[in-house]
């Protein structure tokens, strides 16, 4: 395992006001946490992000994950470079597709071949943020995006010469295109270490190869699915809830598939269009959490989130947070950062 893989922890940020993502975001910077990714579905990941950096001093700010399609190249990118200003460059610009469904349902936007327009998105906002304070005309011709920016120059001057692009996969395609064009890598909170070693590794390295970049260019974070508690069959349970939402979605199928559970998926997604949520966790047996999540006291939990961070230079870790109380949730995000965070596990070791 690389020496900073689990000195380098990210969480996202989850908690339930704004005034608790504040708080939060100050305990994890006090805790050593690296970064603090904000999501994106019931808030915009952009203000929290903008928030999160006014309320630290030192931690990591990042997007985790912008839907890169329902904005502009434009907007992302002055906006990337608004929050690093505001941080004082400590931002990271986190890029995802999003599902077909809401892009097109909930925004009514393209969606096209994800991969190929993630790689125009990060391409074309990675040369506007590099135009910006140059004046020099801006110009992207591709499938996705044809930009062509005349007479425009930025006045406000850049914290650094360049903010770093992640982006989200899931799949072969993406993973290859973030070893193609992008600065980092965060994994998907269902990822099995095979998944991880076969399809994302392999593919991102793939990426990295065509591009000519060494891997040491390139930041891979893994993520795993965390419910820490010595209540082991609450944390399985925890898991199982979570597993059930992704379940319900038919993009995330090879990963159940991979390890002979797209059987239990199917039954999932169908007690799930017939409205019986109460009954989806005891779908999920034992085995499809511990190939996914990691459940139950801390001891066990760490076991698997060291074996993830063997493959990265990083870990996110992250609670299950679907179908589950704001305050069961809050707790497990609070033992995550006290088991975890490099400072609170330093202190405990001397």
């Amino acid at each position: 395992m690389p020496a900073s893989a689990l000195d380098r922890i990210s969480i996202a940020a989850i908690a339930d006001t704004a005034d608790d993502l504040a708080a939060q975001a100050r305990d994890a910077e006090a805790a050593g946490i690296d970064c603090v990714w904000t999501p994106e579905l019931f808030r915009s990941s952009v203000t929290q992000a903008t928030w999160i950096a006014a309320a630290t001093e030192r931690i990591g700010v990042a997007t985790g994950i912008a839907w890169a399609f329902t904005r502009s190249p434009f907007i992302l990118a002055v906006t990337a470079l608004d929050i690093d200003e505001m941080s004082g460059g400590r931002f990271r610009l986190g890029l995802g597709a999003g599902v077909k469904r809401l892009n097109e349902t909930w925004h009514g936007v393209e969606y096209g071949r994800p991969a190929p327009h993630l790689r125009e998105t990060v391409e074309a906002v990675r040369l506007i943020m590099e135009k910006a304070p140059t004046g020099e005309p801006i110009r992207y011709a591709g499938t996705y995006h044809d930009i062509d920016i005349k007479g425009w120059v930025r006045p406000h001057a850049s914290v650094r010469e360049k903010v770093p692009i992640y982006t989200a996969a899931v799949r072969e395609g993406m993973a290859r295109m973030a070893g193609d064009v992008a600065d980092g890598l965060v994994g998907h909170p269902m990822c099995s270490l095979r998944w991880m070693d076969e399809v994302l590794v392999a593919n991102f390295e793939a990426g990295l190869d065509r591009s000519g970049r060494a891997r040491s260019d390139f930041d891979f974070i893994p993520t795993v699915c965390c419910a820490i508690s010595d209540d082991e069959e609450t944390a399985y349970e925890a898991c199982r809830r979570t597993i059930c939402f992704y379940a319900t979605v038919r993009t995330y199928a090879p990963l159940w598939e991979m390890h002979g559970f797209a059987d239990v998926a199917a039954r999932v997604g169908e007690a799930f269009r017939s409205g019986d949520l109460a009954g989806m966790p005891a779908l999920v047996p034992d085995e499809m959490v511990d190939a996914y999540c990691a459940a139950g006291p801390p001891d066990k939990v760490r076991a698997r989130v060291e074996e993830t961070g063997e493959r990265g230079d990083g870990v996110f870790l992250t609670p299950p947070s679907y179908f589950i109380p704001p305050e069961e949730l809050a707790e497990y995000q609070r033992r995550i950062v006290e088991s975890f965070a490099p400072r609170t596990t330093a202190a405990g070791k001397r």
